[in-house]
């Protein structure tokens, strides 16, 4: 019971200013300029023919960045809606591919609601990405891309919406 009373005084005493609070940061990374440039996003569909004319079709997304100088892996975020994920996805390749939209229909009707589908995402889901580095680094992160959406990079930096 005592041990008890005194896990719950301890709960009870730790605020957001504590030095217990504080110690949580201490694996925090540095964060470092500049951002993750040169991000183009793209649209690919693949299309199977099955039995009574029917096709099973779906829509990836992809989107891929320039390297990053000395970067060891990358970390994408996602981003929806309702705020960012605390769960991040490290990979060591430049790009990154997920199916956007899917459907099965008959074949005269072709991607039936692809781009109802795809509209759906754009407005929900997102993705940024950032490069991890050696002695507890990161970049900062990039600018957040909209699954279904389709960008180039331009010569000056910045996106252009196809």
């Amino acid at each position: 019971m005592l041990l008890l009373t005194l896990i719950f005084g301890l709960v009870l005493s730790v605020d957001g200013n504590s030095s217990l609070a504080a110690d949580t940061s201490f694996n925090q990374p540095q964060v470092v300029q500049p951002p993750v440039t040169g991000l183009v996003s793209t649209l690919s569909d693949e299309v199977k023919e099955l039995p009574s004319d029917l096709i099973r079709w779906s829509t990836y997304w992809q989107m891929c960045w320039e390297p990053y100088p000395d970067a060891k892996e990358y970390e994408l975020q996602t981003v929806l809606v309702e705020g960012k994920s605390p769960k991040l996805k490290r990979q060591s390749d430049r790009c990154f591919r997920i199916q956007a939209a899917s459907n099965e229909n008959q074949k005269s009707q072709g991607l039936l609601n692809r781009e109802l589908i795809l509209l759906m995402h754009k407005i929900q889901l997102g993705y940024r990405v950032r490069a991890v580095l050696d002695n507890n680094r990161v970049s900062e992160w990039s600018e957040v891309m909209a699954v279904g959406a389709t960008h180039v990079a331009e010569s000056n930096g910045q996106l252009s919406h196809i």
